[in-house]
């Protein structure tokens, strides 16, 4: 992108309405296209509501959307350009659809920058809310672009003070980026929306979040690394997510879960996590019908500073079946402040068990009630989703198939914890364990 004073190509001047009825996506793109052959510079959008279908950007473009203008995206599917990079039917079905509103490839230098907004009428494809659809909207005509805004292999992508509004699925996938910078931007997605999705990372490396509010339906922020997609790139590594608010009614963090890949080297710190489900989730795995043949390695990814009003805090799962090299190893958990109303869970496999696992400086607060389902035993397998389903787990901390677990001033409160809850900690096949500072205040209510 040019450094110096870029020129500018504002898209009226290519023919674009914005009274937001007439598709402006060719008006837009023309603007996009000459921008590009003139070597880069910025594509103005002033205010406005600017009606389109997908549009695509090039290298060394920036589409500014000042305060007052916002792209509406359509939801008729023959507005939308097929970007096909020959997935397969298989992929495609599952959580790829080869339409987005917004979808750069193999570019360099790319941006969407300015105090405008995207939105990307989720409304429009959104049925009912029924008790067969777990509480979220239903599908209508069962299609929708499942990522609205995507970048595929593409190097140096900026977002930068955008407002991201009502995806119909997930709103930003970068996939086998190399230095990606999203700061000061916010989401803002119908709870219920199906798979509305903040940010997902997917096989991507050097990538920067910070300064964001993400408010969504499904998970706020997740790193992956799903090669069924066909990224250039081999792991999802050099990751760093900071001073961020992030809520939804799924997972505030997913780390793993889609892929076989690696996922490495990444922090998260800074953040304030509020009305989740789960706090933070770590995935590995085995699906060879989702495209997971072994599992990902999960690997030195840390957390620290973090405020946390969630359901669980932590859930760590390994797969029962997955197979080297896929694991979760080198975890570490710092200064956070949490309070919940289920256990957290922290179980690998007899295969492939949780490794190098800490805890430091942990402050839980338990409120809620605890059912008896689980008061003898935590099944095994246990699945990823039966926390969906079931009151949870019984003990605040409670580790199964692990070695390497260090605890280091632990302190739970049991100030508002009513029902079944069983302990505090609990650990069943844990190799080299050690506790330093674990402490209890008050006992759960009998229900």
């Amino acid at each position: 992108m040019n450094n110096g004073t870029p020129p500018y190509f504002g898209i009226r001047e290519f023919g674009a309405k914005g009274d937001g009825r007439t598709n402006d996506a060719k008006a837009i793109q023309a603007a996009i296209d000459a921008c590009g052959k003139a070597g880069g510079g910025t594509v103005l959008c002033p205010p406005g509501v600017y009606f389109i279908g997908s549009i695509q950007l090039r290298s060394n473009v920036q589409l500014h959307l000042v305060a007052g203008a916002t792209l509406l995206g359509s939801a008729q599917r023959g507005d939308f350009s097929v970007f096909d990079r020959g997935v397969s039917d298989q992929v495609r079905d599952i959580n790829y659809a080869p339409e987005h509103l917004i979808y750069a490839e193999n570019e360099t230098n790319v941006a969407i920058t300015g105090m405008g907004e995207i939105d990307g009428n989720g409304r429009a494809y959104f049925g009912p809310v029924t008790a067969a659809t777990n509480n979220k909207y239903s599908i209508k005509n069962k299609w929708r672009p499942i990522q609205l805004v995507a970048f595929v292999n593409c190097r140096n992508v900026t977002l930068e003070g955008v407002t991201f509004r009502d995806a119909p699925g997930w709103t930003i996938w970068p996939l086998g980026c190399d230095g990606v910078r999203i700061t000061g931007i916010k989401i803002h997605n119908d709870p219920r929306g199906p798979n509305s999705d903040g940010i997902d990372i997917d096989t991507c490396r050097n990538v920067i979040i910070s300064d964001c509010l993400i408010e969504a339906g499904d998970d706020c922020i997740s790193c992956k690394s799903d090669k069924s997609k066909k990224p250039v790139l081999t792991a999802c590594e050099y990751v760093t997510v900071t001073n961020c608010i992030l809520k939804t009614t799924c997972c505030a963090l997913r780390i793993g879960y889609e892929g076989d890949h690696p996922v490495r080297h990444c922090r998260f710190g800074n953040l304030v996590i509020k009305g989740t489900r789960v706090g933070i989730s770590i995935l590995a795995p085995r699906k060879p019908g989702f495209c997971i043949e072994h599992g990902p390695a999960i690997e030195d990814i840390s957390f620290s500073d973090m405020i946390m009003d969630t359901d669980i805090p932590f859930f760590l799962w390994t797969g029962a079946d997955v197979v080297p090299p896929a694991g979760i190893r080198g975890i570490r958990f710092h200064n956070i402040t949490a309070t919940t109303e289920r256990g957290c869970h922290c179980g690998g496999s007899e295969a492939s068990p949780l490794e190098d696992i800490s805890f430091s400086n942990i402050d839980i607060s338990v409120r809620g009630p605890m059912d008896s389902e689980f008061a003898k035993e935590v099944p095994y397998p246990y699945s990823e989703w039966d926390y969906n389903t079931k009151r949870g787990i019984p003990h605040v901390f409670y580790f199964r198939h692990a070695k390497g677990i260090r605890l280091n001033n632990i302190r739970v409160e049991w100030k508002k914890a009513a029902g079944a809850w069983l302990s505090a900690l609990r650990t069943e096949c844990v190799e080299d364990m050690s506790i330093n500072g674990f402490s209890e205040t008050g006992k759960p209510r009998q229900a």
